[in-house]
């Protein structure tokens, strides 16, 4: 197995109220940004990493590439996370195409503290599916709403974590196919399955936090004390 990462850090980070995109933020030393690119760079089952940054943030991106060996392209990423995603997926197309590399995982740049053992068994759970995705189920009662009305009480509600693992020419071709009939998907998982792709979800990790506001670096702050 020939594992990519894609890592995927082209928000603007509105929601954290910081004067710098908040993936530069750091925790105990270590950007956010460094802390996610680091996890794929020192496993030992992935063998690049592209990262998709916004257009302004592109020099300060270049910077890492000494510090991360296995750090093979820098892309800008597009108006929505869908289309950076895709941009990072057309720098690995060639050698996709080509079988270097069967296997992508997609991760969002802002959940620093996923682990190794995650990677592990996400890439296990693609011996038997296209795609294996790790999530959390959601605690506690759950209503849909409609207009300000309980509209139903669903059930089996997972909250949904990346790095989100698929076979690499899977991945690519329902992403083309999504370009040319112009579908925008929510997340990785969801345009594998909009392609007609079956997708596994795993047990998450609860410390796999998406930071988002400044509730969350909070408690990243706090995760990384504990490490």
């Amino acid at each position: 197995m020939s594992a990519a990462a894609i890592v995927v850090a082209g928000g603007a980070g509105s929601r954290m109220q910081a004067r710098v995109n908040k993936v530069f933020i750091e925790i105990a030393g270590h950007s956010i940004l460094e802390r996610s690119l680091e996890l794929f760079v020192s496993s030992s089952l992935v063998d690049d990493v592209v990262l998709v940054a916004r257009q302004a943030d592109l020099p300060t991106c270049e910077s890492l590439r000494g510090r991360f060996p296995k750090l093979s392209a820098i892309v800008a990423g597009g108006d929505v996370r869908h289309r950076s995603e895709f941009a990072g997926l057309r720098a690995l197309a060639a050698r996709i195409d080509a079988g270097d590399i069967d296997t992508v995982l997609v991760h969002d740049a802002v959940r620093p503290f996923a682990s190794h053992r995650l990677i592990e068994r996400l890439l296990a759970g693609l011996e038997r599916t296209v795609g294996c995705i790790p999530g959390l189920p959601l605690e506690g009662t759950t209503v849909r709403v409609d207009g300000g009305w309980i509209a139903g009480y669903p059930r089996n509600l997972w909250a949904v974590q990346t790095p989100q693992a698929f076979q690499a020419t899977w991945l690519l071709e329902a992403h083309n196919k999504a370009a040319r009939q112009g579908f925008i998907a929510t997340d990785t998982a969801s345009v594998v399955e909009w392609a007609g792709g079956e997708v596994a979800v795993i047990e998450g990790e609860p410390d796999n936090l998406k930071i988002t506001t400044p509730e969350d670096l909070a408690r990243a702050e706090r995760i990384a004390a504990g490490r």
